[in-house]
């Protein structure tokens, strides 16, 4: 491909880079020119030389990661590269870039930062090997595993410890977390650090690999000691997977309140008295009655949000739970008790620097909590962030615990003001999913605060989806309106059996609920059981994220369930995976606090909250699910909706074709023959 004689010198040596023949061919045996690839990294070396505001949507196998890594390194500028999750981090840092750098010949320092919950902490590691205080001999074990690691490794990744589980109850008393980290002045283990090594590390570094909720907790604190400058100044920043973008920042730029959260301080604090401190109790109360003070209205608190109707699971806004304020006078107790602690330690924190540390975290919930207590006191009151946008106040349940948020309608200018701190920075924001139909941003855009500064790109797929993959939307599926989601599974499955026997397993079902997912799971037990198949079915929950994916992949004829987790950042090639079958459109569920506010906040500005936020937020949604199918120019596969609502003319607002044409360009059809002869002649279906 020829460059325009237009383009710079610097834009020219980077499409070079991307001719059959060029450099990049070298860093892979499956490396092939593509026109879009080179497009995309032809804007990126633009954008770095204008400091300009890119957002591209790349379709699955366009190789965006060695799109934007080239021109960051012919540039040989500061650049931040952020991810929604650890896996890709862990790819772009440990696989793609090493490969690029070897094809260009160039060698970048580079460094992998993580969230300080990710590294070893020596301070708490040696305090618990001292005090010897934990839940379970497995601990114990556990424990021994991490001393050794932590003894002969440079980066105290816990990722990296061998034979020790990431949901493991040791690792709590091993990492630290921003409130109980007594900092580089106070700890006694500061030069040993791991999180700081990692840190200045960073600060160094030409490219840094970090994850979207670091990275918005870096821009956020610049002006905070603890933490200040954990990145360089970026030249560019780089922000992948950046359909995360607005879930994470919604929450980022909110507040939350647990309950999990109190009671895990107090255990802290109960820890560190009994242990070191049994014999200062004050007179008229033990360490023992203290803590369990604030643990027990803790736990009234959690059974009357119960009798209120607040169950496992639940959102609700808090001026929707009728008699709230009774909730907000147990917090109030729970915090008076949480003060009585507060002040029955505060004599011992001047020699104890992990009390000290412990205390003012306790002073920080205490004031929460007040908040909160307040808050649910008067139900009613509308609230407004700095930017005078509307907070909505909720709160949410899981089987013991509770958490209090505040969430604001909208972060577009919070956002748009941490860009605005790093001026002169160039911006990629890239995804296999960022626009709807026609290739419209609007949402995206709106959501993020780019709509006036942004340019959009598009390049799609190389992938031939006409001839690689078949859409089925059966003929007699269930009504997802009218059935309840018990008799709606059983008929979807029914409706599904016959292409999964066709293909042999070999299948994602991708459920929107979990109660979906549950009873698909036992559906499909039933069917591979009653026609006596030997299809391994795997269920999200019986088993870790990563061990299911990798025994389906190596089972060769299973079947998976999963929930929204599963839908996105999973790449299998080949035929294990040749059928994507998705229960219903994702539509955000109906009672969710956040939404019903944002939806009432559109209708307010005169908008129409169905067409202008759920269907887009659904529309990129199901082409995150639909994406599993095809990852490779030689797959081949099936995709079934079981919902009718996706086909025109079939709902009341007309809406399917929206979604429709926010996916790539399948081949169509509602007849399981035409799926048969697609599946069985390869060559001659069409």
């Amino acid at each position: 491909m020829t460059a325009s004689t237009q383009d710079s010198d610097f834009v020219q040596r980077v499409v070079a880079c991307f001719a059959p023949k060029g450099p990049l061919s070298k860093a892979t045996s499956r490396f092939v020119s593509r026109h879009g690839q080179t497009q995309f990294a032809k804007t990126v070396a633009r954008a770095i030389e204008n400091s300009s505001t890119e957002v591209i949507e790349a379709g699955t196998g366009t190789g965006k990661t060695f799109a934007y890594l080239t021109p960051a390194l012919l540039a040989g500028c500061k650049v931040i590269v952020s991810t929604a999750g650890k896996p890709l981090q862990d790819q772009l840092f440990k696989k793609d870039l090493p490969a690029v750098e070897e094809a260009l010949g160039i060698h970048a320092q580079a460094a992998l930062l993580k969230g300080r919950a990710n590294y070893i902490c020596w301070h708490r590691l040696r305090n618990t090997l001292k005090d010897g205080l934990l839940p379970s001999a497995q601990a114990a074990e556990s424990l021994k595993r991490i001393q050794i690691f932590a003894e002969t490794d440079v980066e105290g990744d816990k990722s990296n410890v061998k034979g020790v589980a990431e949901d493991d109850v040791i690792w709590p008393y091993v990492t630290s977390t921003q409130d109980n980290c007594l900092g580089l002045k106070k700890c006694p283990y500061a030069d040993e650090c791991f999180v700081y090594k990692a840190r200045a590390k960073a600060k160094e570094a030409d490219i840094v690999v970090v994850n979207h909720h670091l990275f918005l907790s870096a821009m956020a604190i610049k002006d905070e000691a603890a933490d200040a400058d954990m990145l360089p100044a970026a030249d560019m920043t780089i922000l992948d997977e950046a359909h995360k973008l607005p879930e994470i920042a919604a929450n980022f730029f909110g507040s939350e309140l647990s309950t999990f959260a109190i009671k895990e301080n107090v255990k802290d604090i109960q820890r560190m008295t009994m242990s070191r401190h049994r014999s200062m109790a004050p007179k008229d109360r033990t360490w023992d009655e203290l803590c369990q003070s604030v643990v027990h209205t803790l736990m009234d608190f959690g059974v009357l949000l119960q009798e209120l109707g607040l169950y496992e699971g639940d959102s609700k806004n808090i001026e929707a739970v009728v008699g709230i304020e009774r909730a907000g006078e147990l917090l109030q107790d729970a915090s008076d008790a949480m003060d009585r602690l507060r002040r029955a330690i505060a004599p011992l924190v001047e020699n104890d620097p992990d009390l000290e540390k412990a205390a003012e975290h306790a002073g920080d919930l205490l004031a929460g909590m007040r908040v909160w207590s307040e808050a649910l006191a008067h139900p009613q009151e509308k609230i407004q962030n700095e930017s005078g946008v509307p907070v909505i106040r909720w709160i949410s349940r899981s089987k013991t615990e509770a958490r209090l948020h505040e969430t604001p309608i909208s972060f577009a200018e919070d956002f748009a003001r941490l860009r605005s701190s790093q001026p002169g920075t160039a911006w990629v924001f890239t995804s296999a999913t960022l626009a709807t139909e026609g290739n419209n941003f609007s949402h995206f855009l709106q959501e993020m605060g780019l709509s006036d500064v942004a340019q959009t790109h598009v390049w799609p797929s190389p992938f031939d989806f006409e001839n690689q993959a078949m859409l089925y939307v059966p003929e007699r599926l269930p009504d997802p309106k009218q059935d309840d989601r018990e008799s709606y599974i059983e008929g979807l499955i029914a409706e599904c059996w016959p292409v999964i026997d066709l293909i042999e397993g070999r299948t994602f079902v991708l459920c929107t609920s979990y109660r979906a997912m549950t009873h698909a799971g036992e559906v499909l037990r039933r069917y591979v059981s009653e026609n006596r198949r030997h299809y391994e079915v795997y269920v999200q929950g019986e088993d870790n994220r990563s061990r299911l994916i990798e025994n389906f992949r190596k089972h060769g004829n299973a079947i998976l369930v999963g929930t929204m987790s599963f839908w996105e950042g999973i790449d299998i090639k080949g035929e294990a995976l040749s059928l994507v079958i998705i229960d219903k459109l994702p539509f955000a569920p109906q009672g969710d606090p956040v939404l019903e506010a944002k939806n009432q906040w559109i209708r307010d500005q005169g908008g129409d909250p169905f067409q202008e936020h759920q269907i887009p937020l659904a529309a990129i949604a199901l082409k995150q699910g639909t994406g599993r199918l095809i990852r490779s120019e030689s797959d081949r596969g099936v995709l079934v909706i079981g919902d009718r609502r996706v086909l025109p003319n079939q709902s009341r607002t007309r809406y399917g074709d929206r979604f429709l044409r926010s996916l790539p360009g399948y081949s169509r059809t509602r007849r399981f023959e035409r799926v048969v002869d697609f599946w069985k002649h390869p060559d001659s279906w069409v």
